[in-house]
């Protein structure tokens, strides 16, 4: 960010989009996989963030996938 107004606008919608997007990612498969074994969170994940075109590293899939298996956010 730095340039005009209208290319700061766009910057910042960009990474609006790409937020909702990783939201979707998370809401879909906790909708669907919540407490369900590890290994078929971590797939759903992954197949998730590629349909929605969100990049995510293995470190955070893991993670992620780890905290949608265990049932809870706390």
């Amino acid at each position: 960010m730095g340039g005009t107004p209208s290319d700061d606008k766009t910057d910042v919608l960009h990474v609006v989009e790409q937020a909702m997007r990783i939201r979707m990612v998370w809401e879909e498969v906790c909708t669907s996989h919540w407490a369900r074994p590890f290994d078929e969170v971590l797939e759903a994940l992954t197949v998730a963030a590629h349909r929605w075109d969100v990049p995510i590293d293995p470190s955070f899939t893991k993670r992620a996938a780890l905290e949608i298996h265990a049932g809870s956010w706390e």
